[in-house]
C-alpha cells in the first residue's frame, strides 16, 4: 500500500538542511569509490532492467576514458569480425577502430553515460522521503532506488550488454563561493592549477566558473592572450595575468583619466589597445570594482568599449546603457 505525503512535519523540515549538506558532500567526494558497493549496485540495476549481469566491470581513473573507451569497445564488440591476415589486421584495426569507432561510436554514443556522483540530486530527493519521511512505496521501488544510488556513487559509467566501464571519483575539486547556500552558491575556480583533477592526470581548468585552457591559469602570456579568439577566455587570461601587469608589459598608457562618479574615490582610465593585442580595434576601460572582495581588496578590472569613444566617462556610461550625463549624476550608496 502506498501512503501519500501531502505536507512535511516540522521535524522533517528541520532535517532538510543537513540532509542537503550530506548529499552535497557525497556529490563532491574525492575519496576513492567503494568499488564493491558500486558493482553490487550495478548488478542490481541490470537485474531490475531484465538484463543478465555479466560481471565485467572495468575501472578507469577519469571520465575522459569512459567517454572514449566505452563507445569504442561497444562498437568493436558489436561490429564485423576482423580478418586475421596481417595486412588486413593492421589496416582494418587502424581504419575501423580509429576512424570508424571514434567517428561513429564516440560521435554517436559517448553521451550514453550515466553521471555517477554528478547526478545524485535525484537520489538526494528520493532518499529524503524514504529515510526521513518513511514513505512507503510498493513494487520494490525503494530497492531500485538503493541499487541506483549505489551504482551512482562513483563517477561516470557506461553500461553495455557485455561490460561496464566506470570512472573513479576525482582526486581534487576546487570551488569558490559566489552566493548563499542553494543553487548557484559555488562555481569551479582555481588560480594555481586545475579546478578538477582526476587520478590519471586528466583535468579541467576553470576561472571563476568559466572552463578555460590550461595556459589561462598556469602560464598566461601577452602572446597567448593576443592570439585567443574567444573574448571570455581572453578576458580570463588577462585577469589571471593581472590587468596591471598586462597594461605594463604591453606598454600601454591611458589616453584619458577621470574620477568615477559612481564609485568615488576611484578613477576611470581609458586606453588605446594596439593592433595585435586584440583581434579587433577597441579601447579598454579600466575600473575598480565597487564591492570589496573576500580578502578585503578591491579588484581592478577592464572591459572593451568601441574604439570611437573618446573619454572614460562616456565609456562607463556606454557599458551600462546610460547617457554620459546620467552616469555623471550617479552616486554609489554607502
Amino acid at each position: 500500500m502506498t501512503v501519500k505525503i501531502d505536507t512535511l512535519t516540522d521535524a522533517q523540515k528541520a532535517r532538510m538542511a543537513s540532509w542537503v549538506q550530506e548529499w552535497i558532500e557525497r556529490g563532491l567526494s574525492c575519496e576513492p569509490a567503494d568499488r564493491a558497493a558500486v558493482e553490487a549496485g550495478m548488478a542490481e540495476c541490470y537485474r531490475f532492467a531484465g538484463l543478465p549481469w555479466h560481471g565485467r566491470v572495468v575501472w578507469v581513473e577519469s571520465p575522459l576514458v569512459v567517454a572514449l573507451a566505452g563507445p569504442i569497445a561497444g562498437y568493436l564488440l558489436g561490429g564485423d569480425a576482423v580478418d586475421d591476415a596481417v595486412g588486413d589486421a593492421v589496416r582494418g584495426a587502424v581504419r575501423g577502430a580509429v576512424h570508424g569507432a571514434v567517428g561513429d561510436a564516440v560521435g554517436d554514443a559517448w553521451w550514453k553515460y550515466l553521471g555517477g556522483q554528478w547526478w545524485i540530486s535525484w537520489q538526494a530527493w528520493t532518499s529524503f522521503f524514504r529515510d526521513v519521511c518513511d514513505l512507503e512505496l510498493d513494487s520494490g521501488i525503494w530497492g531500485r532506488d538503493r541499487a541506483y544510488a549505489a551504482a551512482q556513487s562513483a563517477g561516470w559509467w557506461w553500461p553495455h550488454k557485455e561490460f561496464v566501464i566506470v570512472s573513479d571519483r576525482p582526486a581534487e575539486i576546487h570551488r569558490e563561493r559566489v552566493g548563499p547556500d542553494g543553487w548557484g552558491s559555488h562555481r569551479l575556480h582555481r588560480e594555481d592549477g586545475p579546478a578538477v583533477l582526476f587520478r590519471d592526470g586528466w583535468a579541467v581548468w576553470a576561472w571563476h566558473g568559466l572552463m578555460v585552457p590550461r595556459w589561462v591559469v598556469e602560464s598566461p602570456t601577452l602572446e597567448l592572450i593576443a592570439a585567443e579568439e574567444n573574448a571570455e577566455i581572453r578576458r580570463a587570461g588577462i585577469e589571471s595575468f593581472s590587468w596591471d601587469r598586462w597594461l605594463k608589459e604591453a606598454q600601454l598608457s591611458p589616453v584619458a583619466v577621470c574620477d568615477d562618479p559612481g564609485n568615488a574615490p576611484h578613477r576611470l582610465e581609458l586606453f588605446d589597445v594596439p593592433v595585435g593585442l586584440y583581434p579587433t580595434a577597441v579601447r579598454l576601460l579600466v575600473m575598480t570594482n565597487g564591492s570589496v572582495e573576500r580578502d578585503g581588496t578591491r579588484r581592478r578590472y577592464a572591459e572593451t568599449v568601441p574604439a570611437e569613444i573618446g573619454d572614460p566617462l562616456t565609456a562607463a556610461a556606454w557599458r551600462v546603457g546610460l547617457s554620459r550625463e546620467d552616469y555623471a549624476a550617479i552616486q554609489r550608496r554607502t
